[in-house]
């Protein structure tokens, strides 16, 4: 039998890790009454913290192709909860806010993150969170920056 290797432990760690953790955030997210996707809160949470971002900056900050931006921003446009505007500094751009109806959804969304993590934190110790974070975001941070791409698009990112 071979010797299990670290890494995949760590890859195999990292999506389980991943699936609990969004299967109980949707949870919370469906018991606070929320009817959204996945992709929609995170829209709006990212909206939220970076208001006036323009499209192309949210799906490189959500990971995803633009049309997949397009349609999400499509659907919430038609809640009215999304404007898209002319970026005045580039007429091919729109930039993106957040609309009033859109405020107690994110309101209540971030009322669900802030209880979610204080459930964690009595679940593990902030210094052990913290010291994981940094942890992975230094390996991620390495990996990213030690990649096969063109140095260009490793550089953007490292």
């Amino acid at each position: 039998m071979s010797e299990i290797k670290p890494l995949v432990s760590l890859y195999t760690l990292i999506k389980d890790l991943d699936q609990v953790l969004r299967r109980r955030f949707e949870e919370r997210v469906r018991a606070a009454g929320l009817d959204l996707s996945r992709p929609q809160y995170r829209v709006l949470i990212f909206l939220d913290r970076n208001p006036g971002i323009t499209q192309a900056r949210l799906a490189e900050m959500l990971d995803v192709e633009k049309m997949t931006v397009t349609g999400l921003l499509d659907r919430m446009e038609k809640r009215g909860w999304v404007e898209r505007r002319r970026d005045p500094n580039d007429r091919r751009a729109y930039s993106l806010h957040l609309l009033p109806p859109a405020r107690p959804v994110v309101d209540r969304l971030e009322a669900v993150i802030a209880q979610w993590q204080e459930d964690t934190n009595a679940q593990l110790p902030a210094e052990v969170m913290v010291r994981l974070i940094g942890d992975l975001q230094l390996m991620k941070t390495r990996l990213t920056c030690d990649s096969d791409e063109p140095a260009a698009d490793a550089a953007k990112r490292c």
